[in-house]
């Protein structure tokens, strides 16, 4: 059952631990941030969770998730658990440290001298008109060029490894730098009481955070990587960005009449393809026992004839401008918003990205931000096939394990299912993501 305490006390703490039985099953955390208390990682290897996915947010933690990732293994389904890693890398640039990555694409910056770009670059990628002594304090930005041909580089090391941290954030304002650091020690949106002396006035504006998210997320789609998304006050500028990308690339959905005419054989030996502009019923359609292989007459083969099942809907281009599976962190939209990414573009199409949303009681649904009856509604409207579960965490063993558990409880008590049934979906949701479905085809039936 859900709990609704409004108690003080850290989210994980209201619920009991998960029996052995399902920690057997294997439970997986979808996004974590452990290179943030590198001292805790020691403990990943006792962690209970079968295996986690460490997200890379800035250029000082994406060397840090590749040294996880080779230090204690990376996971792969194939080996035996005993000998299995547990980390999946994912490297990535979050919106908070876009600023400091500049566009080397815009013509009208290359034009200029180092000390002009830096002052154009940041007067264009933060609002409230930045004073000169505040761009003065900022480090020179990298090329955006060399940020993706780095991620390339990490990613082609570690072929499971995912792009993200990425996404957009309306809300967050940069920090006032300091002699040590020009980025926040972590990823994580404290209380405005707590931190909000340390930033400034300025936020990161929504055309530079897009010029960088786009870039990542058509890097992934070239990989064919699945990415990890943050979105904050900004869900119908996210969603608007996906559908750019994924238009022109929806996949056709087949109705039954027009599965059984592409599958049915005519007496000549042809394949009789769809024919989408045809809507009115034909007789010969009805047949429920005709064959389903392709097979001429006599001893002719015409098997070639048989669809492959991982082709997808025929396409002008082969390289993809959008990943193939995504995961929306910390997902806390309402359910208007889960709509728009479940509803098909049209009657005969739909996108082509696998749309995952991830769950936690450590952001989301944290009850002493009263947060779980907003988010009950939301969570019981997600396919049960793309519902996946997180810590987002920055520290890794025990509370990471805690706060999965609370997940899996939360996950369980709104869906009403039984915990050793809701533990064996959700990893098998966690392996989809990461890895593919296995029935991924680009002509879906649609019933």
């Amino acid at each position: 059952m859900c709990p609704t305490s409004q108690s003080d006390s850290p989210p994980h703490t209201e619920y009991e631990p998960l029996p052995s039985s399902v920690w057997s099953l294997g439970v997986h955390d979808a996004h974590c941030h452990p290179t943030d208390t590198m001292a805790s990682t020691h403990t990943i290897p006792a962690m209970k969770a079968s295996g986690i996915i460490v997200m890379g947010t800035r250029i000082s933690d994406q060397p840090l998730v590749a040294e996880l990732a080779t230090k204690y293994g990376v996971y792969d389904p194939k080996v035996p658990e005993e000998n299995r890693g547990k980390v999946i890398p994912s490297f990535g640039y979050h919106p908070w440290f876009s600023y400091l990555i500049w566009d080397d694409s815009r013509e009208d910056l290359q034009k200029l001298s180092v000390e002009d770009r830096k002052v154009a670059h940041y007067q264009r990628a933060l609002t409230s008109n930045p004073p000169n002594e505040l761009i003065a304090s900022l480090p020179e930005p990298r090329k955006l060029s060399e940020v993706i041909s780095e991620l390339r580089g990490n990613l082609e090391r570690f072929p499971v490894a995912l792009v993200g941290e990425i996404g957009l954030d309306r809300g967050f304002r940069i920090p006032f730098p300091n002699d040590e650091l020009h980025e926040p020690a972590q990823v994580d949106h404290d209380d405005e009481e707590q931190d909000g002396k340390r930033l400034s006035p300025h936020k990161i504006s929504m055309e530079h955070q897009k010029r960088v998210f786009v870039a990542q997320l058509k890097l992934a789609g070239e990989l064919q990587r699945a990415v990890s998304v943050h979105g904050v006050q900004c869900h119908g500028a996210l969603f608007d960005t996906f559908r750019e990308l994924w238009k022109g690339h929806e996949l056709i959905v087949e109705s039954r009449k027009e599965m059984k005419r592409r599958r049915r054989k005519g007496q000549d030996g042809h394949q009789y393809l769809p024919d989408f502009g045809d809507d009115e019923e034909d007789s010969s359609d009805n047949n429920e026992g005709e064959d389903d292989e392709f097979a001429g007459e006599g001893d002719e083969d015409y098997s070639w004839l048989r669809p492959k099942k991982s082709q997808p809907a025929p396409r002008t281009t082969s390289q993809k401008p959008f990943p193939p599976r995504v995961c929306l962190h910390s997902f806390s939209a309402p359910p208007q918003t889960l709509q728009q990414y479940l509803t098909p573009p049209s009657a005969k199409h739909r996108y082509p990205s696998h749309v995952y949303f991830s769950f936690s009681t450590t952001i989301n649904a944290r009850p002493v931000k009263g947060h779980v009856g907003k988010i009950m509604e939301t969570i019981s409207g997600a396919p049960e096939d793309r519902v996946l579960v997180e810590s987002d965490l920055h520290i890794a063993g025990e509370d990471m394990d805690k706060a999965l558990e609370g997940a899996v409880r939360l996950i369980a008590g709104v869906r009403e299912l039984q915990l050793v049934d809701c533990a064996r979906k959700l990893s098998d949701n966690w392996k989809g993501f990461v890895f593919g479905p296995s029935d991924n085809n680009g002509v879906v039936s649609r019933n």
